[in-house]
């Protein structure tokens, strides 16, 4: 191992077979260490003085908490942090949420955190591995609006339980979201480009964000509408999309006073992170009429998913992976 190079403890799978030019190309700039802990506590041993991670510089985590073997174990945050060594100055994940890290530790440990939001497209038009991400997780996000105004999961299990005659009902309640108003709750990089897509489908786009977003505003071939305030979007929606971060500020963001707010047969998108959605509450309007469309990539407690959701059939429920698809992530694609 060279000593002249920084080292890279990398959390994740490497690509040495898959992406053999790009792996080599990193490991020649850095010495890489493959991690491997079957715990949080093993982690934290190995970081001791004289163990094999004590004179780490970096932390790399591309796959965030997504991709096993390693998906349930928080390294960014609690009690790993109070254990890094001194040599650690900068740790950089993958994907755009950063609810699992606790930034504020980080910085007082003198240790800078890095994700990958607002990194779409290079300067010389090529696709970078977040945009890449962001068109995934949109493309996914427009299929769960769909489905919420047309029951496609119900439908497919009408066919696969030969219950053709019961699919009829459909009919009485499934609309096309052409004219509806849907409204974006964030407009990111990712929020942007579900909103581009509904427009397409001739959605009405209405937005909430803690701030104005004039430029994007500018990419629609029709005038959207900006909220200054939540409560404002959702008396309007037809159909909300969660697409904001996840933090204390925003924990059940939607609950019994906002489902209250909503007019009656709203439908709800969350491809965002699951805690923004207080699911008891979500349940109890659901079963009073005033949501009737539920469609998640996300819930509350991961990778469990709240039996009575499970169970119905009117639901769409994705296991987290708005972000899989075959299109490699370190593929830098020409976009023509």
């Amino acid at each position: 191992m060279s000593k002249s190079l920084p080292t890279v403890l990398y959390v994740g799978c490497d690509y040495t077979e898959h992406q053999p030019e790009e792996w080599a190309r990193f490991t020649a700039h850095f010495n890489v260490i493959l991690y491997d802990c079957p715990s949080v506590d093993e982690f934290i041993a190995r970081m001791a003085p004289g163990g094999e991670y004590s004179t780490i510089d970096a932390i790399m985590r591309p796959s965030w908490l997504k991709a096993p073997p390693f998906q349930h174990q928080h390294l960014f945050r609690g009690k790993p942090v109070d254990y890094y060594p001194p040599s650690l100055k900068i740790i950089v994940s993958g994907g755009h949420g950063y609810d699992v890290v606790d930034v504020e530790r980080l910085a007082d440990r003198g240790v800078v955190f890095c994700n990958s939001p607002n990194t779409c497209t290079e300067a010389t038009g090529k696709l970078t591995r977040s945009c890449w991400e962001e068109l995934i997780v949109a493309n996914c996000a427009m299929y769960l609006i769909l489905n919420a105004f047309r029951y496609f999961t119900f439908a497919e299990r009408c066919v696969r339980t030969e219950q053709f005659d019961t699919s009829r009902q459909l009919s009485r309640i499934a609309e096309d979201p052409s004219s509806h108003v849907l409204a974006m709750i964030g407009l990111g990089d990712i929020g942007l480009a579900i909103a581009q897509r509904a427009e397409a489908f001739g959605m009405q786009i209405h937005y909430f964000s803690p701030s104005r977003k004039p430029e994007a505003e500018a990419t629609f071939r029709t005038p959207i509408t900006y909220h200054t305030s939540l409560d404002s979007v959702l008396q309007i929606a037809d159909c909300i999309c969660l697409a904001c971060p996840y933090s204390r500020k925003t924990h059940h963001m939607l609950s019994e006073r906002e489902f209250n707010l909503m007019k009656p047969g709203v439908r709800i998108v969350n491809i965002a992170r699951g805690p923004l959605i207080d699911e008891e509450a979500l349940i109890a309007a659901m079963e009073q009429g005033k949501v009737i469309g539920v469609r998640l990539d996300v819930h509350e407690n991961e990778p469990h998913v709240h039996p009575r959701l499970k169970d119905n059939y009117m639901t769409t429920l994705l296991p987290h992976i708005g972000v899989c698809s075959k299109s490699s992530p370190l593929q830098v694609v020409d976009a023509g």
